[in-house]
């Protein structure tokens, strides 16, 4: 026997293992990390492909030795608090398993090209998907996951912007992340709209220029992380989201009722 250590899914580990013992036995009887998943025995199948120091690997091949010292990452190690990620939640949107089996190695195998290249192209998805086998797709359905994750990743707002209500969404957003405040109101609301929270209650176009000065005077938006609970009807957009400005990451909520595609009611509030 001999002692081996590794940071698996960002937690520590340290055990006793036999030296001929493989690296996805050591993951799945060990860790009990069982999504990695035992095919062929061969390398041929890549279905138990991991993250090996960010880099894609069958660990099928690899002695759980050969490991010690290094960073590994399992499927299990994608989500974040139970929440699935842009290519997780691609696989499910865009029905790219059946059985699942080999689920796991594409997602890992994906991993390392979505790592390494933000807009990977079509024939990139498809190269680095040479290594995963899968008897029950045609594989487009993994290519269109893949497409999915890259649109919803790089959208300012981390949604597919793909209805009127987004797009205006959207656009808001851009004009706060830019700091244009006379542009913010001058597209997107009504003259006589009105914008509320439980702090200030705002009326007219003049009046919420200067509100948005004043508040980006203070407030740097940076980024949108997520978009959650988004609802909307012909004139109504209904959102919380997760922002992230100079004062940290804060949880908003926001209500418009637009009219002729623009604001004429805006309730906004923060968690």
């Amino acid at each position: 026997m001999m002692e081996i250590s590794m940071t698996v899914n960002n937690r520590n580990y340290t055990e006793e293992v036999e030296p001929r013992m493989l690296l996805v036995d050591f993951l799945r009887e060990k860790l009990a990390l069982t999504g990695a998943k035992v095919g062929c025995d061969t390398g041929q199948c890549g279905s138990c492909t991991i993250l090996l120091n960010g880099k894609a690997v069958k660990s099928c091949l690899l002695l759980a030795a050969q490991a010690d010292g290094a960073d590994v990452m399992t499927v299990e190690g994608l989500a974040v608090k139970g929440r699935l990620n842009h290519l997780q939640e691609g696989f499910q949107e865009r029905h790219g398993l059946q059985c699942g089996f080999c689920t796991p190695g594409m997602l890992m195998s994906l991993t390392e090209l979505l790592n390494n290249h933000v807009e990977p192209s079509e024939q990139q998805i498809r190269t680095a998907l040479e290594g995963n086998l899968c008897r029950c797709t045609g594989y487009q359905n993994v290519i269109d996951a893949v497409k999915y994750a890259v649109e919803k990743g790089n959208s300012p707002v981390k949604m597919i912007v793909d209805t009127p209500g987004k797009q205006f969404y959207q656009r808001q957003v851009e004009y706060l992340v830019a700091g244009n405040a006379d542009a913010l109101v001058e597209d997107n609301y009504n003259d006589d709209a009105v914008l509320t929270s439980p702090e200030f209650i705002v009326r007219g176009k003049q009046a919420l220029k200067a509100h948005f000065r004043n508040y980006m005077r203070w407030v740097k938006i940076k980024a949108v992380k997520s978009t959650d609970k988004f609802v909307e009807t012909d004139n109504t957009v209904l959102f919380e989201a997760t922002v992230v400005s100079n004062y940290g990451e804060a949880k908003v909520y926001d209500a418009f009722v637009l009219r002729n595609g623009r604001i004429s009611y805006h309730f906004t509030g923060v968690m």
